[in-house]
């Protein structure tokens, strides 16, 4: 596993299992509520991905349904969609879930939250064309620095005062990295492991790209529109949390963050 999220996932696991048993008795009961709710994610590997059939697949589609499975609500459909519309329907649309969402400090009071999914460390990366190296966020305003439109490294930018029309924004993480590769842009900003999953899905060698700054690390989360009833997010929660407790959940770890 990426040494960069060992330690909160280890974190993580031994929360929910404590919190297992302050919680008791499994989330048997069935939730129409859960069946009402539309599912949106996008394309960021590990955790939520198109498989090659074109079937949503990742850790935080897994766990999903392992939520599902504890509240005995039948399987849902799940829609993969460029973030920016993802994002749009969240805050727009009454009941909506959006993952793997970043709990950023200016999120935090827009949605609903069911945590954790895991965590991501989120980097600017650089291309041996152009080798760089930060020693400090004011110097971001120096480059321009491609990112996915509405997500979290795009909004870590700005409120680390980055100008906004430095920042080059993609649908998709995969344009975002062909902007740097191709020198449009000399920084990509993005969680790591996607970020690495990117290049391996593009062919690209990883060993061309190096880490150039950290901006911060940030919890991943099922975020839900603010009408989505308090009751329903206790249940989900109660589900998340049994799940993450489970032998269930250590398999999907070994399958989605092996060990280096």
């Amino acid at each position: 596993m990426n040494t960069d999220i060992a330690v909160p996932l280890r974190r993580l696991v031994a929360c929910a299992a404590l919190a297992a048993m302050v919680w008791g008795t499994p989330a048997t009961q069935a939730s129409p509520a859960l069946a009402s709710l539309h599912y949106l994610t996008e394309e960021y590997k590990p955790y939520n991905y198109a498989d090659a059939s074109g079937a949503p697949a990742g850790l935080a589609v897994e766990l999903l349904q392992l939520v599902w499975q504890k509240t005995n609500t039948p399987q849902q459909p799940i829609t993969i969609m460029p973030w920016a519309r993802g994002y749009y329907l969240l805050t727009q649309k009454p009941n909506v879930v959006l993952f793997s969402t970043a709990r950023t400090d200016t999120r935090d009071p827009l949605f609903k939250w069911v945590c954790p999914i895991g965590y991501s460390e989120y980097v600017l990366l650089a291309h041996k064309r152009r080798p760089l190296t930060l020693s400090a966020v004011e110097q971001i305003n120096d480059y321009r620095i491609s990112a996915v439109r509405a997500d979290a490294s795009e909004q870590l930018l700005l409120n680390r005062g980055m100008d906004e029309s430095r920042i080059i924004s993609a649908n998709r993480l995969s344009q975002a990295l062909k902007m740097l590769v191709s020198g449009r842009a000399d920084l990509l900003a993005t969680g790591k492991l996607a970020g690495y999953d990117a290049i391996k899905a593009l062919q690209l060698d990883a060993n061309d790209f190096t880490v150039a700054f950290v901006l911060d690390a940030e919890e991943l989360c099922y975020a839900f529109s603010r009408q989505v009833d308090d009751g329903v997010i206790k249940q989900f929660q109660r589900a998340l949390t049994q799940a993450l407790a489970s032998s269930e959940y250590q398999g999907l770890r070994l399958k989605y963050l092996p060990a280096p």
